[in-house]
């Protein structure tokens, strides 16, 4: 077993975080345990508790990561938009890959679940907020004369339903009619199409 002065606190931060992620390649968070991370690493599960304070913040970092690479993901589907799938439909599009491609990792985003008193980090705040930046200056270019508290609304609303689709891709539970193709990517681009339609000529 590792010591404490083994590996630097950034390495181990590296180490630790990094054999979750390895690990939600194949197994849910739920099969996850602080004892098995540990042992992949050849740490004791004190020393993370001593190093992260908690199995749960152990989860926030590797979060954190995940995060990091899906914000990586949209920034270049925004780059790669075209006249045909602007940015919001590329951002949505690479959304709903990014989910499809690492589901355990993309489900515990939203699964994990701190203490009542223990507040989200504002390391991970500045994270999310990076994530929504990336769609509210999409809809500034649809409608340039918008309200930043408007697109800050819409960008959420755009969020809640992609990703709702998103969950029930992932689940299996979108019941579509049997013979429609690609029916996440047609709801997707329906909802989309129909909401910034309302929201550009709204006043």
């Amino acid at each position: 077993m590792a010591r404490r002065n083994d590996h630097s606190p950034e390495e181990l931060t590296d180490m630790a975080t990094r054999r979750v992620l390895d690990c939600l390649e194949s197994t849910p968070a739920s099969e996850l345990s602080l004892r098995s991370i540990a042992r992949d690493i050849g740490y004791s599960p004190g020393t993370l508790i001593n190093h992260f304070g908690s199995f749960s913040l152990l989860l926030l970092a590797a979060n954190a990561r995940t995060l990091d690479d899906l914000y990586q993901t949209l920034h270049t589907a925004i780059h790669t938009a075209n006249e045909e799938k602007s940015g919001l439909k590329a951002i949505a599009s690479a959304y709903l890959a990014f989910a499809r491609q690492r589901p355990n990792a993309w489900r515990l985003l939203f699964e994990l679940r701190l203490a009542d008193d223990e507040p989200l980090p504002a390391w991970q705040e500045q994270r999310i907020a990076a994530l929504f930046t990336l769609l509210e200056q999409e809809l500034l270019k649809l409608k340039p004369n918008a309200r930043v508290q408007d697109c800050q609304q819409a960008a959420r609303v755009l969020w809640a339903g992609v990703q709702g689709i998103c969950q029930l891709t992932l689940e299996n539970k979108l019941f579509s009619p049997a013979g429609m193709a690609d029916d996440s990517e047609i709801l997707i681009n329906s909802l989309l199409t129909h909401y910034l339609t309302s929201w550009t000529e709204a006043e």
